[in-house]
């Protein structure tokens, strides 16, 4: 896997909270930009294995695309894990979730590409880095002031 971003933030809520906010991610929209909507897709609860997500996104030069994301692994107030079927990008969304008093915690999000193939890393892997990482830096201020807010 290549990892296109990785951030973290200091959150002032609970580690419960925040999970409870971010593993519905129906709420995502609200705080990743890019993401134009996003509905579950299945009626498993929130951060179940198997729980999916029908996403429109917005890609560079290409418009809006829709994307099937599945929750692969979640640990209540520790990890959520997802992948989208969204050739040749094929992305992972790892949170993770980290404890740092009862009323703060600490987030880090990670986008990584599950391609493999030698062309597409070396040619669409870094302008989607770029694009991501650029979203994901708004993305984790716009969760932390919606944390906050709770």
């Amino acid at each position: 896997m290549q990892l296109l971003t990785e951030n973290t933030a200091e959150i002032a809520c609970s580690v419960e909270v925040a999970y409870g906010y971010i593993c519905n991610l129906d709420n995502f929209g609200e705080w990743f930009p890019g993401v134009i909507a996003i509905e579950s897709d299945n009626e498993l609860a929130h951060a179940a294995i198997g729980k999916k997500y029908l996403e429109t996104v917005s890609v560079p030069m290409r418009g809006t695309r829709k994307v099937r994301i599945t929750v692969i692994a979640a640990e209540p107030n520790k990890l959520l894990v997802t992948e989208g079927k969204f050739p040749p990008l094929m992305p992972r969304m790892e949170i993770q979730f980290h404890s740092t008093s009862t009323d703060s915690c600490r987030i880090t999000w990670r986008m990584l590409s599950r391609n493999k193939n030698f062309i597409i890393k070396a040619t669409l892997l870094p302008l989607a880095r770029r694009v991501i990482r650029k979203r994901a830096a708004i993305g984790m201020e716009q969760l932390t002031k919606a944390l906050e807010g709770k």
